[in-house]
């Protein structure tokens, strides 16, 4: 029988009937070792990461929140200063 990264990752309570199908599909290619490896941190990430996994709701992850920025990037790069061709005054 194939290793199936998939399916372990739902027996093990990685992946959900609620998964979409195109993050279920980023899974198929992982090896043995990659899947043991989330298998394991499954466990571990609410002791480690406790903040994140707060707001992730019932423990599914949800889609993050994006903020926009508008910024002038002329006017805040300091390329010049950084590189020491210019004064970075601009």
């Amino acid at each position: 029988m194939a290793f199936d990264p998939r399916q372990t990752l739902r027996d093990a309570g990685v992946l959900s009937s609620s998964t979409r199908p195109e993050i279920e599909e980023a899974f198929a290619t992982l090896t043995r070792e990659e899947t043991d490896l989330l298998v394991s941190l499954k466990s571990r990430l609410p002791a480690v990461l406790p903040e994140v996994m707060a707001h992730s709701g019932d423990g599914q992850w949800t889609t993050p929140e994006v903020e926009a920025h508008d910024l002038d990037a002329a006017a805040s790069c300091l390329c010049g200063a950084w590189s020491g061709s210019g004064s970075g005054a601009n």
